[in-house]
């Protein structure tokens, strides 16, 4: 390739070749042709030799950290790097290096801080060092839950983008999918425009300025200059929270959120309450954990013990693989048992709250090892009942075990975890109307009898009945509702927050206006709450869009279902990919696969494939352990849609992940296990639909999911 002597050196200095290192053009064509052929080693080979030649020069130095970056180890890459950056410490392209070794290196700070440097010293053109080192950056913080920041990095990457590469919009996409992600930290950080009265607009604004183009170190210090003078402006205070989670500084972002929420909460609580309720999701908790147990109680006479439990209704039997419950250390057991409280109703026509069973624990029975008795051991959180359970046992079992209980812990749960959740065990002829009046029933009883009665350290350990006798306490007890408020958008829950609220003497959260309303800038914490019906087309097109990227369930299903009845829109929305997203938003499992089938039904009417909707249906119906109904859709799916490229793919990850075939494409046999135990009051759908995204590496956790709502991880078309 041949070099324009007026272009720029590839090491990122404002000079021309032709004024910076003019007999270095046959070189860099050189290694520019080795890089073009993936000739890497060699072109590291010349680049060698080119600094002998030149051992200062920023050209060789270059290349020499970005070759030694992508093929040598870890030590000879730092080196490299280091020399560069030793040798031009001007040039943001050695900052921008660094910042990506330190990334990889997982020093996030470190990486953070070589970035901004590299950003604050350049003048013309962005280098594509720096473009790359964004990525790099966001994906590490990414993997340390630090999600506020990596949306900012893959923002500004988004916004610098070739047309081609789509790479960090992709990354933005999987990270508004992820359920496990809590809604507080899907929203986009956005800077505060100066108020009208602050006397120092220049300044506030040229902090905005460089806040807007990335400089966020430099901003930061602005805006903490200006926060000298007026501690309390909510303006300084929200942009410098954004600009402290762009760093990653969480914790310290999180003090001046709640900073802005003490002076917001007399003009406007709800605001106050959102962003106190975010820096609750970022701060430390240490909210009161208590022992999963492992209890096991000697046996006297094994196979009267047996007997004894399977006769008992209170023992419900489980139909496992036992031998896949052995380990190194221990046999697999003899027999395994679920514990209910009270025997299963027959009939759901019988069926209420204080008569259904509850699922008190696992238990297991082993025989006799070289170095220990033959034994029962029950699991179960040690929480108000687990004594209760204890007792239960021994009641069951009589004379054939010993008293004596020995406890192992086998891990630590939040005390809070153990009071949301709950198992049943129905009835078989159980229907989704009994299941879902049951389980709004239960939901209902944990919110308004338990939760209110709960002591949480975020409010001074008090119960959140006696925080709203507490002015002091309603911002952080307006908090925790809302954080609730949301985990039930993303869980499904089936309950009206407003009687939660009134419980409490908080300001109801109502429907909002639509006087002067930008749906565009609505926070995601309130699209819920959009009267659908009064909404234009645009708007409730542009709230459906929303609520589908970043996952709220809520405003999707209500969206969604407003698009469907709307008249004037019959012709412009997919209708077969409405229902699908009802499916996956579905709280229940039989009305998942009502809105599937409808699905398919809408795909042919449009003239479209429904392959991909059949091969959804069929990862439900593997979750669910309905094999005749799977094996139906196996054969409709092979006789006329295995042809189809994205049908044959998506059905081959379905097949994969449920181990019906093996990475290489050789079938494995039908799902193993034992049938599902009758769904918990909120069994949660996890339906993989078109559109939807999957999961970052790691992200940090917003409460703890209800552990009735068994996450089933099921497909729908989109999530690949």
């Amino acid at each position: 390739m041949t070099i324009d002597a007026y272009s720029y050196p590839p090491c990122g200095t404002n000079k021309k070749i032709k004024f910076y290192c003019p007999d270095m053009v046959g070189d860099i064509e050189k290694i520019e042709r080795l890089l073009q052929g993936d000739q890497r080693v060699a072109c590291l080979d010349f680049v060698k030799k080119l600094l002998e030649k030149y051992p200062d020069h920023s050209v060789p130095l270059f290349y020499n950290a970005i070759l030694n970056l992508q093929l040598s180890d870890e030590h000879k890459a730092e080196e490299a790097i280091n020399l560069f950056l030793e040798k031009h410490p001007e040039l943001p392209s050695a900052h921008a290096l660094k910042a990506t070794l330190e990334a990889s290196l997982g020093k996030g700070d470190e990486a953070i801080n070589e970035l901004q440097t590299a950003l604050e010293k350049t003048e013309v053109n962005l280098h594509p060092s720096l473009y790359d080192a964004f990525g790099v950056v966001g994906q590490m913080l990414v993997m340390t839950g630090k999600i506020l920041a990596a949306r900012a990095h893959f923002t500004l990457q988004s916004n610098l983008a070739q047309d081609d590469d789509n790479t960090p919009m992709q990354m933005l996409m999987r990270l508004n999918h992820a359920p496990e992600i809590p809604i507080f930290l899907k929203q986009d950080l956005s800077f505060v425009e100066c108020p009208a009265d602050f006397p120092r607009k220049d300044e506030f604004n040229n902090a905005l300025k460089d806040a807007t183009q990335g400089l966020w170190r430099r901003s930061l210090a602005q805006f903490e200059e200006l926060r000298a003078g007026a501690p309390r402006n909510p303006g300084i205070l929200e942009n410098i929270a954004a600009l402290q989670f762009s760093l990653a500084l969480d914790e310290t972002a999180a003090k001046t959120l709640h900073t802005f929420a003490v002076a917001e909460q007399r003009l406007d609580f709800e605001t106050a309450a959102e962003a106190e309720a975010l820096a609750k999701s970022l701060s430390e908790q240490d909210e009161e954990q208590i022992d999963v147990v492992a209890a096991s109680m000697p046996i006297t006479e094994m196979e009267q013990l047996l007997e004894k439990l399977r006769v008992d209704e209170r023992a419900e039997h489980l139909p496992v693989d036992l031998s896949q419950l052995g380990t190194e250390d221990s046999p697999p057991p003899r027999a395994a048992y679920l514990l209910l409280d009270k025997p299963r109703v027959a009939s759901a026509t019988e069926l209420t709250l204080d008569n259904v069973s509850l699922v008190l624990g696992e238990v297991l029975v082993y025989g006799k090892e070289t170095d220990r008795p033959a034994r029962i051991e029950f699991t179960a959180a040690k929480g108000p009942q687990f004594d209760q359970a204890i007792a239960l046992l021994k009641e069951i079992c009589g004379e054939t075990i010993e008293p004596t209980v020995e406890e192992t812990a086998q891990g630590r749960i939040y005390a809070l975890q153990d009071l949301m959740n709950w198992q049943w065990r129905l009835p078989d002829d159980i229907t989704p109307e009994v299941r879902g009046k049951l389980m709004a029933e239960k939901r209902r009883q944990v919110m308004l009898e338990k939760w209110v009665n709960f002591p949480l350290k975020s409010l001074n350990g008090k119960t959140p009945t006696e925080a709203a006798q507490d002015a002091d306490l309603r911002l952080p007890l307006a908090a925790e509702v809302l954080t609730l408020e949301m985990v039930a958008q993303q869980e499904k829950w089936k309950f009206d927050f407003s009687e939660l609220r009134k419980k409490l003497n908080l300001p109801g959260a109502e429907l909002l206006s639509t006087d002067d309303l930008d749906v565009l800038s609505v926070p995601i914490t309130r699209l819920h709450r959009l009267p659908v019906d009064k909404l234009s087309d645009e708007d409730l097109i542009n709230v459906y869009g929303r609520s589908v990227i970043r996952g709220l369930n809520k405003a999707v299903e209500m969206a969604a279902k407003e698009l469907l009845n709307r008249e004037s829109l019959q012709d412009q929305v997919d209708r077969s990919q409405l229902y699908g997203e009802l499916a996956r938003t579905a709280a229940d499992g039989d009305e998942a696969l009502g809105y599937l089938k409808k699905a398919q039904e809408e795909a042919v009417k449009q003239g479209q494939s429904p392959g991909l909707w059949l091969v959804a249906e069929l990862s439900m119906r593997f979750e669910r352990r309905e094999m005749a109904e799977a094996q139906q859709l196996m054969q409709v799916l092979m006789s006329k849609y295995a042809q189809e490229p994205n049908t044959a793919q998506a059905l081959f990850g379905v097949l994969q992940r449920f181990g019906l075939i093996t990475p290489d494409g050789r079938m494995a046999g039908m799902p193993q296990g034992a049938p599902p135990a009758a769904p918990g009051p909120e069994e949660a759908g996890g339906l993989w639909t078109p559109g939807a995204g999957s999961p970052p590496p790691a992200a940090p956790p917003q409460a703890a999911p209800p552990a009735e709502e068994k996450k089933s991880g099921l497909w729908l078309p989109g999530m690949d």
